[in-house]
This record gives C-alpha cells, structure tokens and sequence, in this order.
C-alpha cells in the first residue's frame, strides 16, 4: 500500500543544491538549471535531479547509471560515491537522507517567498490524522488551489517528495507528519515549519519505536507544536489530556481546541449516524452560528476529525471556509473507512492501519450499522512495545459491544484478541494470514452483511478487501 512518489518541476542548480545540503560540488558542466528533483531512478525526467538514497534493504547508488542513461543532469550522492566522469554535475554530501530533506525544506522556503500570504498546515497524531489532512485538503481547496499528502508520504523520505511538487499556484499546503523513530517529527517540524500545527489525539500507535509509553509518544508528537512558526497557531484536541500537556511547547503561538468538551472553540455538539453513509454532524465555531454539514465518513471519531480539520482550515485560510462546500470535493479516503460494496455486502474498508485507539473508534462505527448482520475482520496492531499483549486482549470487550455476530482473526496476536471474545453470540474464526482470513471471510459473509477489515498495514489486510470486492466479478 505505499505511495509511489510524484513528480515535480522543482529547480536546483550543483551550487544551489551543494549551498542548501552542506555539501560540495565536485564535478560541474556549466552550472546548468535543473528541473524535477526525484530519489527514485526509475522517476527521473531528462534535465532532472537525483538524490541517492540509502537504506536498510536499498542502496540508490547502485542506480546511478540507470539515472545517468534517463537523462540526470545532477546527482547528489554521499562523499566518495561519485561515478567516474559521465558528462553530469555530482554535488556530495554526508547523508543523502538528510539532503533530500533539506532539498525539500529548500523548495518550501523559495514557494513561501515567491507568494506572500501562503499557509502550511501540518497534521499529526496518533489516529485520524490522514483523515483529517483529507477534510483539511478539501476545506481549504475550496478556498484557493491546495497541495496536500498523497498516501502514506509522511516521512522524512515521503515529506520532502511532498514539497517539492508545491507549484506557484498553491495558495496553501496541507502536510501529514507521521512517526516511527525518535527524533523524526522533530526533524519534519524543522523542515515544514508550519503555520498551523495539528495534533488529532496521542495515544500508542508506533510506541515501540520511540521508547513504549504514552509519554514517550506524547514527547514526538509535541515536536510539532515546538516547530510551529511564530506566531503560529496550534490546533488542540481538548479532550486529550496527553496533547493538552504539549501546549506548553508552543507558548507564543495562538491555541484553538477541537472537540467534544466545553473547552473546544471547534466543539462537536451532534450528531446524527446515518450508518454507513455517514453522520449529520453540528459543530459550533467561534464568531458564527453552529454549522450543520453531512459528512460522508461513518463513525464519531471522522466527526470529531472534521472539527479539527476546520479548526485548521479556518486558521489558515483568510476568513472562515464554507465546510459544506468543502465536502462537496471529499473524495473517499482508501483504506480508511471508505465504505465499498459488491455483491449484497457493505465493506467498511479501515485496512490501511491500526492501532487501539482507531481500532475502538473502527469497531464502534461497526456498531452503528443498526439492522445488518455485522462481521469485524482483525489483524495485529504492529509497533506497540511492551504493551502490545495487554492492548490486544483489552479490545474483546469492544468486539462484543460493536454486536459482531462473526470475527475472523487475521493471526497473530489478533489471535489473542479474538480468544478474548468468549460471548457465545460470537462466532471466532482463527486464521493464520491475511489470504487464509481472506478465504474464511468469503466463505461465511452473506447478503447484507457489513464488514469492518482493519489492522495494521504490514498484516496486508487489504487482501481481505480484496477479496470481498472480487465477489462482484466471480
């Protein structure tokens, strides 16, 4: 499910790019202008860019002929990594990773001062913060033209990609932030600086890579408040304590709440479920009457989305946005709750990530969808440390709340979940795989079922999707 990475029309030069990188150039052809900046070799434009990344299982030094043979005028690549002599400007750093990023931040900042009154929003949080990105792209897009996060672009190799397709007919930019490692939303802060930071809620998603706690989360995610631009405005989930705490790192900027509590400037004071169409969802915003709206996600936790969205979308635009409009341009969100059908079923996809928090918002959606048989299809919830056991386990209860009347585990330690599950109104299927769950799944649904499929991305439990929708063809 990763996003393949787009092209732009994002200029450099060797003495630019050695200037922005702290690198230096070491071969030059007449200071020629370049245009289109990529890390995948098989994406370079002729005249363009070529960033040479290394990772754990990729090294793109090994695809510097292939970049040379489709017309790369310019390589950036690590010191003592030049090709021999092939007629292209090489400019070398210490760290590819970190050039590419500031390449990124290096493009934002030219588009920043190119078109005065531009905005950038940056999202993060634990859950929904795709989702809300969405909302924010839509509202703000029917403002002015906005450039937003494609997919899962929201690391420090996807973020600068981000960037540097930002054209000057952007008025705003709306980027997802995401984290797996210490210190990396710290380092996208610095890159994007946003205008508007966002935090949709903390909680133990990706928790193993930073440390195991909620504080240790809470601490990541607070970096994007501290890299706000002054004087900023940050956008607060009032019902979150832990991202209430990380206002502290943000002093000089404005702070707007979202929410459900009277503390939200942005407060959810409705909503009517509509099931799998969505909800009729009343926020109330400041300096105006309560604003009525049909949003076309189902579930509580994408109402509660949108008032952070507009919370953001309303600080960053001039005056306040028409949030009906901005629906009107909501495209469906893959894999996050987007609602297929086929074949007499209703399939509520949520499969491109999980973690405790969107997987008790996903299953109380499911427990919406009133008058249909409801079948919850769970894989393992990665990356949550030491408390992932005890994380599984303590979702049984929300399987039986949700009214599933069949769960079909995916292994794992879905597993331990789904042993959790002792009602005798729920039937349990274990099976060992995404493809095994696919097969036990199709085999069992029937008209008129609806069928929440969520887990964590590297279970792949779109397969399950996947299948399902296949039915239609069969």
């Amino acid at each position: 499910m990763a996003t393949p990475i787009g092209a732009n029309r994002a200029t450099t030069d060797a003495d630019t790019a050695a200037r922005v990188t702290g690198g230096r150039v070491v071969r030059a052809v007449g200071g020629r202008m370049v245009r289109g900046i990529t890390s995948d070799s098989r994406a370079v434009l002729p005249g363009g860019a070529f960033v040479a990344l290394r990772g754990e299982t990729h090294d793109g030094h090994g695809f510097l002929a292939q970049a040379i043979a489709a017309g790369a005028a310019l390589l950036v690549v690590e010191r003592g990594r030049a090709p021999g002599d092939a007629g292209v400007d090489v400019v070398e750093v210490d760290d590819t990773l970190r050039a590419w990023g500031a390449l990124g931040g290096a493009h934002l900042d030219a588009w920043r001062r190119a078109n005065p009154g531009t905005r950038v929003v940056a999202i993060t949080g634990s859950a929904g913060k795709t989702t809300t990105k969405e909302l924010c792209a839509a509202l703000l897009g029917s403002v002015a033209p906005c450039h937003a996060t494609a997919g899962n672009l929201n690391n420090r190799v996807g973020v600068p990609a981000v960037l540097l397709e930002l054209e000057p007919r952007h008025r705003f930019a709306v980027i997802e932030v995401g984290m797996s490692l210490r210190g990396e939303i710290a380092t996208l802060a610095g890159l994007v600086r946003p205008d508007v930071a966002v935090i949709t809620n903390i909680g133990l998603a990706h928790a193993g890579g930073v440390g195991g706690t909620l504080d240790d989360v809470a601490r990541e995610k607070g970096a994007l408040f501290e890299g706000v631009r002054p004087p900023g405005v940050v956008v607060a989930n009032a019902d979150d304590a832990a991202v209430e705490a990380q206002l502290v790192r943000a002093p000089r900027a404005h702070v707007v709440r979202f929410g459900r509590s009277a503390a939200a400037t942005y407060r959810l004071v409705a909503r009517e479920a509509l099931g799998p169409e969505g909800s009729r969802v009343t926020l109330e915003r400041p300096g105006g009457p309560p604003v009525s709206v049909v949003l076309p996600i189902p579930g509580e936790a994408a109402a509660v989305d949108l008032a952070a969205a507009l919370a953001a979308a309303d600080a960053a635009a001039p005056g306040p946005v028409d949030p009906v409009a901005g629906l009107v341009a909501l495209a469906p969100i893959a894999g996050r709750m987007q609602v297929r059908r086929a074949r007499g079923l209703t399939i509520l996809d949520d499969a491109y990530n999980a973690n405790p928090g969107s997987m008790r918002a996903a299953l109380a959606t499911l427990g919406e969808c009133r008058g249909q048989r409801r079948v919850a299809v769970l894989g393992e919830m990665k990356e949550l440390g030491p408390a992932a056991e005890r994380e599984h386990a303590a979702l049984a209860d929300a399987v039986v709340a949700a009214g599933v009347s069949l769960l079909v585990s995916c292994g794992g330690l879905a597993d331990v979940l789904a042993r959790g599950v002792t009602s005798r109104d729920v039937e349990v299927v274990l099976a060992g795989s995404a493809a095994e769950a696919a097969r036990a799944t199709s085999e069992r649904v029937r008209p008129g079922d609806v069928v929440l499929v969520k887990a964590s991305r590297s279970v792949g439990a779109e397969r399950v999707v996947e299948t399902l929708v296949g039915r239609e063809s069969a």
